[in-house]
């Protein structure tokens, strides 16, 4: 009876942590389901995917300008702990800034929920990063096209979010997507400009 028990939590906790992955994997794919969750968002963590994100583009880059003999292996890991400290830090300042904005119309919302949306709007990018790393182990430069593509295509669930935020604003959801397009190309850019 005691084995049963302890067979009984061992599937209760494994059980736990799939299903924790599958709501992951569930938010990842569609970020605007973290707006209906009441329970609190562990939005820290969701910052680490496009951390990640961002790490994995600026290494494509790296590798890129290592062929060319631009830059040298510490230039690399240089420019990906760069990417990883912007793609938390400006994800997340994203995030708090349009956190503000609706706030301001007076939307019922809270800023881990706004945050998580934010961060895991990023998705698209990482699997589009991921795709052009592989392209680019056949030597072909490709960071700036899976790049740009991933980045467009991280606007769109931010667009789709803010419109469920902001329900009867029209003008809202492509101006807080524009804006947040703006936001991480000019960081793209500063990162670039620092590294040189």
């Amino acid at each position: 009876m005691n084995n049963n028990s302890k067979t009984g939590t061992k599937n209760d906790s494994s059980g736990g942590y799939l299903s924790k992955i599958k709501g992951f994997a569930v938010f990842a794919l569609n970020p605007t389901g973290v707006l209906k969750i009441k329970e609190k968002q562990k939005w820290y963590l969701y910052l680490l995917f496009p951390a990640i994100g961002w790490l994995l583009f600026f290494l494509q880059i790296g590798i890129e300008r290592y062929r060319q003999g631009v830059y040298s292996v510490w230039k690399i890991l240089f420019i990906c702990f760069l990417g990883f400290v912007v793609g938390y830090i400006i994800v997340g300042l994203i995030g708090v800034i349009i956190d503000f904005i609706l706030s301001y119309y007076k939307m019922n919302l809270r800023t881990d929920q706004v945050i998580s949306l934010i961060a895991l709007s990023h998705t698209y990018m990482v699997f589009s990063v991921v795709l052009g790393l592989i392209y680019s182990i056949f030597g072909n430069s490709s960071s700036a096209a899976f790049g740009i593509s991933g980045l467009l295509c991280t606007l769109l669930p931010i667009y789709a979010g803010v419109r469920t935020l902001g329900k009867g604003r029209a003008f809202m959801p492509p101006l807080l997507a524009t804006l947040a397009g703006v936001i991480l190309l000019g960081s793209w850019q500063m990162i670039l400009a620092i590294v040189g």
